[in-house]
């Protein structure tokens, strides 16, 4: 981008927006200040760069993203006046809020005070949970993306959905791709899920609220693979060990936050904020155990019972019908609750939103409806033999019915979907996916252990061996059959075998460490020179047979350990290299078109390779 741009902004815009100067620019778009010559208002307009604008499904994205986003009316969330797009230049007109946002806070600042973090954590927390709700997802929760309004000190967060919208370029011709800035990325991102849901946002939240509090963010790395797989599988060090004089409640909540898991996370952004206004910390919070695995720092909460959700207000109308009703009363009842909610709404009670459900309903009553009345004008006007005027009302009904399909299309219902409803295999996609055999088979694994096995010196890394085959596993799991294909087929059973391995040599040499050591091998030295020393007697040379042999087996056991333990070493590096080339290889992306060689699918296949090597070597560590 370059003053040409600025140009072409100033020509497209100028009719209506007086443009002022320029806020900033970043590699997704450019801000200017301006100003709203119709409502006299200061405004921030966002210009996407024409090198973006110019391919048609990332300037399609662009707006339908801000669309969506402009639906949001939250105090804490910048508010979106008008989405265009004008002699080739596609912009967005928002709110100019006067401040600064948190990372050039943070600037000025090395740490930020416990009282303040909280609040400011908890008005995000606050809408996050409203743009959830909504059916938006942020995806890159940032200190950039969190504004401090200079006047009220209120935080707003602005870009909604832009981050997915930036990135539809490469989502053409890759999945997998990991969307977000790499440092507050959730584990998820990380390893390139193409569908996130709000945990995902808290996530990132807990990390911009860790950054705030210490003044860095809980992980380093010097490139983007190393950071996301920070991101997978490294637990963040303990809150409280960096600052300790932020309250217990507040490190609490962020540390549930940064759960690598999505269920081990709040739920809910109202649950975040509830904990850190009443000051209530996460009591209910218990780490699974393969969280406890991933992270041996993770700090664990006592069992309480968890805080219960926020109800809803109910609305001064019947919501469910009561059973036993005939066909013509369950119709009355209907007839009678909508009554009830106009005469609601027009008493001050706010409009509710209908689910997806309940608009789809209402558009197939909409079509069976304007079907019938067009045909039956259609035989009145064949019936009077005259000018064809039933074009003119069914016109007016077919333009209502397309208008309530565009408002499907632009908040991502398939139109097949409400046309005619979901298949099978459509209720099955939406369906939460069973429980993995694999991931549950690593449980068990884990679980046949003896605690002191998992508790003693071996301990530590047959824990770290199973998050690492769970991380495996479970991106296995997430994958899609073409990036299957490219990774050998016995990936997942060789996986599993090395955990398996890992457990049973660790078990053995637990026991041989009980058993057999250093020790018991210079008593039965120093037991065999005594006897040695003694007059020759019949009684003699059996002790010293017997001690003899004990030694001799005690050192071939001493021999065995140190091959058993070079086992264990291999077999716990093959499991963390496969960790890393696996994610490496998700967030590399692999081609949706494997016929084309982008370089994306160059690096995929690169890393595939580099994966069945270490197979080869896993099979011969398996052998030994």
């Amino acid at each position: 981008m370059n003053d040409r741009f600025h140009d072409r902004v100033v020509a497209a815009v100028g009719g209506h927006y007086l443009i002022e100067g320029e806020v900033g620019r970043g590699g997704m778009a450019a801000v200017f200040r301006a100003v709203d010559m119709r409502l006299n208002r200061k405004v921030a307009i966002k210009a996407l760069p024409p090198e973006m604008a110019f391919n048609d499904a990332v300037r399609a994205r662009f707006v339908r993203e801000a669309q969506m986003a402009a639906r949001l009316q939250h105090p804490n969330i910048v508010p979106i006046y008008a989405v265009d797009e004008q002699e080739g230049i596609v912009f967005f007109v928002m709110a100019l809020v006067e401040g600064a946002n948190v990372a050039m806070h943070l600037k000025n600042v090395s740490r930020m005070d416990p009282a303040e973090v909280r609040t400011i954590v908890a008005d995000v927390a606050d809408a996050l949970d409203y743009a959830h709700r909504q059916g938006v997802v942020h995806r890159d929760i940032k200190p950039d993306n969190i504004l401090i309004d200079r006047v009220s000190h209120r935080p707003m967060v602005t870009d909604f959905g832009i981050a997915r919208a930036a990135a539809e370029e490469h989502r053409l011709t890759a999945t997998g791709m990991a969307v977000g800035t790499p440092a507050y990325m959730s584990p998820e991102q990380a390893i390139g899920e193409r569908d996130v849901d709000g945990r995902s946002d808290l996530y990132s939240l807990g990390v911009v609220a860790w950054h705030m509090l210490v003044g860095e963010t809980p992980f380093k790395a010097t490139n983007t693979p190393s950071m996301l797989m920070k991101h997978v599988s490294e637990p963040p060090p303990p809150l409280l060990g960096r600052r300790p004089d932020v309250p217990q409640d507040l490190a609490q909540a962020i540390e549930r936050c940064l759960a690598k898991r999505p269920e081990d996370r709040w739920q809910r952004g109202s649950e975040l904020r509830d904990a850190l206004r009443n000051r209530t910390g996460s009591p209910g919070y218990v780490p699974s155990r393969s969280s406890h695995a991933a992270s041996s720092d993770a700090r664990a909460f006592a069992p309480a019972a968890p805080l219960p959700p926020v109800p809803a207000p109910a609305p001064p109308w019947p919501t469910v019908p009561p059973s036993g009703l005939s066909r013509r009363d369950l119709r009355r009842w209907e007839r009678d609750r909508r009554h009830a909610m106009k005469e609601a709404i027009r008493n001050g009670y706010p409009v509710p939103e209908r689910s997806d459900e309940e608009r789809i309903a209402a558009f197939r009553r909409n079509l069976v409806s304007h079907t019938a009345l067009s045909f039956m004008l259609f035989g009145i006007n064949a019936a009077m033999r005259g000018f064809p005027w039933f074009v003119f009302p069914v016109g007016w009904m077919m333009i209502n019915l397309l208008r309530q399909l565009g408002g499907f299309w632009a908040d991502g219902i398939p139109l097949r979907r409400a046309l005619f409803g979901l298949n099978r295999r459509a209720v099955r996609a939406e369906a939460p996916p069973p429980p993995s055999p694999s991931l549950m088979a690593v449980d068990a694994g884990l679980a046949l252990a003896p605690p002191e096995i998992l508790h003693g010196p071996h301990g530590a890394a047959i824990q770290r061996s199973a998050a690492s085959s769970r991380i495996v596993l479970d991106i296995i799991v997430r994958m899609t059959p073409k990036e299957r294909e490219m990774l050998p087929s016995d990936l997942e059973h060789t996986v599993k075998a090395l955990l398996d391995r890992v457990i049973g040599v660790g078990t053995t040499l637990h026991r041989l460490d009980t058993d057999a050591n250093g020790g018991s091998l210079g008593s039965l030295d120093s037991r065999i020179a005594g006897i040695r020393s003694e007059p020759q007697t019949a009684d003699r040379q059996r002790r010293l047979a017997l001690l003899e042999r004990q030694r001799a087996t005690l050192a071939d056991l001493l021999d065995r350990r140190s091959t058993l333990l070079a086992q264990f070493e291999s077999a716990t590096t093959a499991l963390e290299t496969l960790k890393l080339d696996l994610v490496r290889f998700r967030s590399a992306g692999v081609s949706s078109a494997l016929d084309d060689v982008t370089s994306a699918t160059r690096e995929a296949r690169a890393v595939s390779r580099d994966i069945e090597h270490m197979l080869g070597a896993a099979d011969e560590v398996r052998r030994l």
